[in-house]
């Protein structure tokens, strides 16, 4: 499979070509320049790998929650490719890609609570848990919402805290609590495309029409 991922809904702007065993990404943290690097990012991945837009099976974007804009941006690029090559479009939640993340720090991780900082005073946040017998291999222990960070739950034990909602809010987060928490991380297009293709290969159909953005806030 080849597969095209991009991720635009935070701070951070990527985009990942996955082919095979092989994963190629270009990634910036840059909030301001979505839409002027993300092409160039697309171009320089599928170049990397030997790819042409026509070789590829299927495409995969952050559908958020996150910037209302930037998920707009990674969106129209993700579907105006989907549409253009009649392509499967799968969207990934930025809480799921942070939770994904986490794994390349802490392999043995077993539950992960994302927060995204969603400005306002609040975050956006769940709760996952690593499960084998989802196709993800993701379950969610609490849906994605908006809230303050007061009101989001204590860690349990063996639970990891991730996300720009942990940056900003750490102390309400973990009450003063020794807890462990990852900082300075943003979901990733590798993430995504990661995946979208366990959701693919689990028999997932990829049609355009079910890949919406999610922005939880109104």
């Amino acid at each position: 499979m080849r597969l095209l991922a991009l991720d635009t809904a935070t701070e951070g702007c990527s985009a990942a070509c996955l082919a095979g065993e092989s994963l190629v990404e270009r990634y910036q943290i840059e909030p301001q320049g979505h839409s002027r690097l993300l092409l160039t990012m697309v171009e320089s991945v599928l170049a990397e790998t030997a790819s042409q837009r026509a070789d590829l099976d299927a495409v995969a974007f952050d559908a958020g929650p996150g910037s209302f804009t930037g998920i707009r941006i990674g969106a129209g690029v993700a579907q105006g490719i989907s549409l253009g090559l009649e392509l499967p479009l799968v969207g990934v939640s930025s809480l799921m890609a942070l939770a994904e993340g986490v794994v390349d720090t802490v392999a043995t991780v077993a539950a992960v609570c994302a927060a995204i900082d969603a400005r306002m005073g609040q975050v956006y946040w769940a709760r996952l848990v690593r499960d084998p017998n989802e196709a993800a291999l993701w379950r969610w222990h609490e849906l994605p919402r908006v809230s303050g960070p007061e009101a989001v739950p204590a860690l349990a034990v063996g639970e990891i805290g991730v996300g720009s909602g942990w940056d900003r809010y750490a102390e309400v987060l973990t009450g003063g609590a020794a807890v462990q928490w990852l900082p300075e991380c943003f979901p990733r297009a590798r993430q995504v495309a990661v995946i979208a293709q366990r959701l693919l290969d689990s028999g997932a159909t990829g049609a355009w029409q079910a890949a919406m953005p999610v922005y939880v806030r109104d």
